[in-house]
């Protein structure tokens, strides 16, 4: 039984790994197309000391986070513990 697992994983892994390599590349670096290169400056500086910014704080009040209920929801999902049956049914697509 545990050999049939470890020879599972190994041909998904191995799948992952093929995938991956068949990946064709796309040519230009960073998608772009025609040849250009983007190239984007390494820090970006804003000066705001001539700009005076106003506005006004706002905060939610405490009763309304005191009273705020909680919503409960029935599971959708259904959670399993075993899966061996249908791991053995893939092997035997093999």
């Amino acid at each position: 039984m545990r050999r049939v697992l470890f020879l599972l994983v190994l041909v998904a892994v191995m799948f992952i790994a093929l995938a991956a390599l068949a990946q064709e590349a796309t040519g230009t670096e960073g998608g772009a197309e025609g040849g250009e290169q983007v190239v984007y400056k390494k820090t970006t500086i804003i000066d705001f000391s001539d700009v005076t910014i106003t506005g006004e704080l706002t905060k939610p009040e405490g009763s309304y986070l005191m009273n705020k209920k909680k919503a409960s929801f029935n599971l959708l999902i259904r959670v399993r513990d075993n899966f061996l049956p249908e791991i053995i049914k893939t092997v035997d697509n093999l």
